[in-house]
């Protein structure tokens, strides 16, 4: 548990390259609502699914759950079963959760990539934005879930934004959701 907790402390001290490296080329993985299928979704040969659900709260508020599974068990990320977004009206997303293909230490998985605007003022206002890239990895500790998302890749982002979105396609390369509905502009902000 320790040597897991020590390459996760160094993980995330990593520096994140502006954009991906070619050699860290992430492939978008386009969701419908209800459960997605993702055949080998570890790198191990195991099926997955991603399932993608709306919650509706009536208002701004709604938001996006994710839930990852490998064989029929739920994958976690930092503890949690599911994956939450939070677009509040779309054209400021507080919290962008978005999945693609790649390959991490030689082997093709799943990864989240999640940018985290950390609202101060108002939502609208340009924001200090985190990012970080998770791979999904098999657990190989004898307690907690078979499989689960561990971070490989965190920064924070040298500007503000105001929309969570932008900053994965400023700060990764990573290209903008077809949902996308904020500003063209390089941090998502009204000009």
């Amino acid at each position: 548990m320790l040597r897991r907790l020590i390459l996760a402390a160094c993980a995330l001290a990593m520096p994140l390259a502006t954009p991906l490296q070619a050699s860290e080329r992430l492939e978008p993985l386009r969701l419908r609502a209800g459960t997605n299928a993702v055949p080998n979704i570890a790198g191990d040969g195991a099926a997955g699914t991603i399932t993608l659900n709306w919650r509706d709260n009536g208002n701004a508020w709604g938001y996006d759950v994710f839930t990852v599974t490998v064989r029929g068990q739920i994958a976690t990320l930092e503890g949690r079963d599911q994956i939450t977004d939070q677009p509040h009206t779309g054209e400021d997303m507080i919290r962008s959760v978005r999945f693609a293909r790649g390959v991490h230490n030689g082997r093709s998985t799943l990864f989240a990539l999640i940018a985290s605007r950390q609202i101060v003022v108002s939502v609208p206002k340009p924001a200090t934005t985190t990012v970080k890239v998770y791979a999904l990895m098999r657990n190989d500790d004898a307690a907690g879930p078979p499989y689960e998302f561990r971070a490989v890749r965190s920064l924070t982002a040298s500007r503000s934004y105001c929309n969570a979105d932008m900053a994965l396609k400023t700060e990764l390369g990573f290209p903008l959701a077809r949902t996308y509905s904020g500003p063209l502009t390089v941090d998502g902000c009204p000009r």
